[in-house]
């Protein structure tokens, strides 16, 4: 079965300055892969390069077997491939209603979408003509998933989701993001600090250190114990 995400020798960077240097990997229909590593070593910039918002220096990014090396970033999402940032990407004065409809690519489906937020994060729906910016930190970065969700994603990037998340959070999105990958067959790539949460939902992980793969296997009970090391040097 072709990979429905190949990356291969992929190099980026800003300026004159190498970043990612020849990271290759693949992910498979319905595999969540985790990218695991220290701050400032460059798993935010490797996905800001998958997805085109950096340019590829070297390499190549195929997507269901297509090259989409130089494709703009509008394009990657149209095929399937979303993107939840680190940073708050709201537009901070439109309601949640509106920010949910921007994840569509048809409006046909809001409705039905909808109703599948309400499952996700009901407090979100139970406030839709809210605006976004009035919301809390946790509350946005649920808007920003569900807004994510909504384009119902062939390849989901995850950056630090968890991040500024209280517990009772974190476990409320490891419950959705499972099951949504479930019923979709959605992939995921997530570079995450929280081991826990994404060890719970990955089936493979890639220890990133500048710029570059260092190690990398399947989870299993030994996994957080191994990336941990690597994160200690």
């Amino acid at each position: 079965m072709t990979p429905v995400l190949e990356v291969e020798g992929l190099a980026s960077g800003y300026g004159t300055s190498e970043v990612i240097s020849d990271v290759s990997f693949t992910l498979a229909q319905s595999e969540v892969l985790a990218i695991v590593g220290k701050n400032g070593m460059g798993k935010t910039s490797l996905l800001k390069a998958v997805l085109g918002f950096l340019p590829a220096w070297r390499g190549n990014i195929r997507f269901a077997g297509r090259d989409v090396t130089r494709l703009p970033p509008h394009l990657k999402r149209r095929l399937g491939l979303v993107y939840v940032p680190q940073e708050h990407a709201l537009f901070q004065e439109l309601t949640i209603r509106d920010n949910l409809r921007l994840g569509l690519l048809s409006d046909g489906d809001f409705g039905a979408m909808l109703e599948k937020v309400g499952h996700w994060f009901p407090v979100l729906t139970q406030r839709l003509q809210q605006r976004a910016g009035t919301l809390s930190g946790g509350e946005q970065k649920m808007l920003i998933v569900a807004r994510a969700l909504m384009a119902k994603p062939t390849v989901l990037l995850l950056d630090e989701v968890t991040e500024g998340l209280q517990p009772s959070l974190v476990d409320r999105l490891s419950e959705v993001l499972k099951r949504f990958r479930q019923d979709n067959g959605t992939s995921m790539v997530v570079v995450e600090q929280h081991l826990p949460f994404v060890l719970g939902i990955a089936g493979n992980y890639l220890v990133f250190k500048r710029g570059e793969i260092v190690d990398g296997a399947r989870v299993d009970a030994e996994a957080a114990e191994r990336i941990e090391a690597h994160m200690r040097i």
